[in-house]
């Protein structure tokens, strides 16, 4: 009864924002849903969130960077870079000048793996107190730069203490307060790779995510800083289900041993994925992509640099000599000692999964925005991901970096002129 009463009295105080002009004090909140698929609200329990879309911006779809993967999306989000431009081509890039693969362990807070500007560093350099309650690329410091309050990633930290805590900044004096912050949550991906999409445990990731989300409107309400402040949520991907009638054993064409594979963990043992970057000598490369191209109906092969146009992650030391890219709901097998492909209920986190063409619906990701910045009761077409750092430089009202966003694609839902 105490979280619906928070409800109700966060929407009746939210009804005046339309008829408002964002001040200079406003505040930006942005929640990142791992594996939220753009139809993900609509197809589940999530009252909250969908009520926050009704009473602002929802997009039919955010276009995601490709690949598909999380840390690439979730440090374009944070930039407003395409992937060649900020370095995250992949979650585990390989530096031909580095002459290793990005390591999670050593690398988060190496700044020669992080390009770009993250929005929090810009607010930062304006005078803008920003805090990342998780943020893929927010434990670095950029130009010797870090947000004014920062977390370590903790996977397993409880969710409600992650809202509480956010909310406990709000509370800070004025002059300690952040005005940008950012919220992390995984539940929705890791259900889903787990289980599959529209089963019980992705439905009841996201009525959780949902109710924390409630949590945070009531809590922004009883501070009467819903008048003040503008929550947008974003997701990285979508999410497909796997069968394994669709499994291509590359063993059947070729071994992969002459080559650097960042994206297979041998230590985990054979590969599944969506697509393997593959790394190697101009001898091995010619002779693969001969060898593999046109060899599976499901396969494409994309040889540096003729990559699609629209990847945008041809990085110059960072990008695949070749590319092997499954189509959507299709998986990538490749061993070291010709086994034959497991079922994929029998290998971890292989019942779904992301990483394909960003064009393709079911990779298409979240976008909701609501607040004094934004237009009521707006649904706007798919747009692509490096526009929210734009979006959010607007609603704080300060300079952006140089991006590959445009201000163009974002202002017609914005209530106030964007830079």
């Amino acid at each position: 009864m105490k979280r619906i009463t928070g409800i109700m009295l966060a929407f009746f105080l939210s009804g005046s924002l339309a008829a408002q002009a964002p001040d200079t004090a406003s505040t930006v909140i942005m929640i990142g849903i791992d594996g939220l698929r753009n139809d993900a609200i609509h197809r589940a329990d999530a009252p909250n969130l969908r009520a926050l879309a009704a009473r602002g911006v929802e997009a039919e779809s955010l276009r995601p960077a490709m690949p598909t993967k999380t840390f690439t999306n979730f440090y374009s989000l944070a930039t407003g870079l395409h992937p060649k431009n900020h370095g995250l081509i992949s979650n585990y890039p390989y530096d031909r000048a580095i002459g290793r693969a990005f390591s999670r362990a050593t690398d988060t807070r190496d700044p020669a793996w992080w390009g770009g500007e993250p929005i929090w560093i810009t607010a930062e350099k304006q005078g803008v107190r920003a805090a990342t309650y998780f943020w893929v690329g927010s434990e670095v410091a950029i130009d010797g730069i870090r947000p004014s309050l920062w977390k370590p990633f903790e996977q397993e930290k409880d969710y409600g203490e992650r809202v509480s805590e956010v909310l406990g900044w709000l509370d800070l004096p004025e002059s300690e307060r952040p005005r940008l912050i950012t919220l992390y949550f995984s539940a929705v991906d890791t259900a889903a790779h787990e289980h599959g999409v529209g089963t019980a445990e992705e439905l009841a990731a996201i009525k959780k995510i949902d109710g924390h989300v409630s949590d945070l409107i009531a809590g922004l309400a009883a501070g009467s800083l819903t008048d003040s402040t503008n929550i947008i949520v974003v997701s990285d991907h979508g999410m497909v289900d796997l069968s394994d009638d669709k499994i291509i054993n590359l063993d059947d064409f070729l071994g992969l041993d002459a080559f650097e594979v960042p994206d297979w963990g041998r230590q985990y043992g054979p590969a599944y994925a969506p697509f393997l970057n593959l790394y190697g000598s101009e001898a091995d490369v010619e002779k693969a992509y001969e060898t593999l191209k046109g060899a599976h109906p499901n396969m494409q092969v994309f040889r540096r640099p003729d990559f699609p146009e629209n990847y945008h992650f041809d990085h110059p030391t960072r990008g695949p000599d070749l590319m092997l890219l499954a189509d959507t709901g299709w998986t990538l097998y490749a061993s070291e000692d010709g086994s034959a492909p497991k079922s994929l209920w029998d290998t971890p986190a292989a019942v779904a999964t992301h990483g394909y063409d960003n064009r393709h619906p079911l990779m298409q990701a979240t976008f909701i925005g609501a607040g004094p910045a934004f237009k009521t009761g707006l649904k706007v077409p798919t747009f692509d991901n490096v526009e929210i750092y734009g979006i959010i430089a607007c609603a704080l009202g300060i300079t952006p970096a140089k991006t590959d966003g445009a201000t163009k694609n974002i202002q017609d839902f914005m209530t106030q002129v964007c830079e």
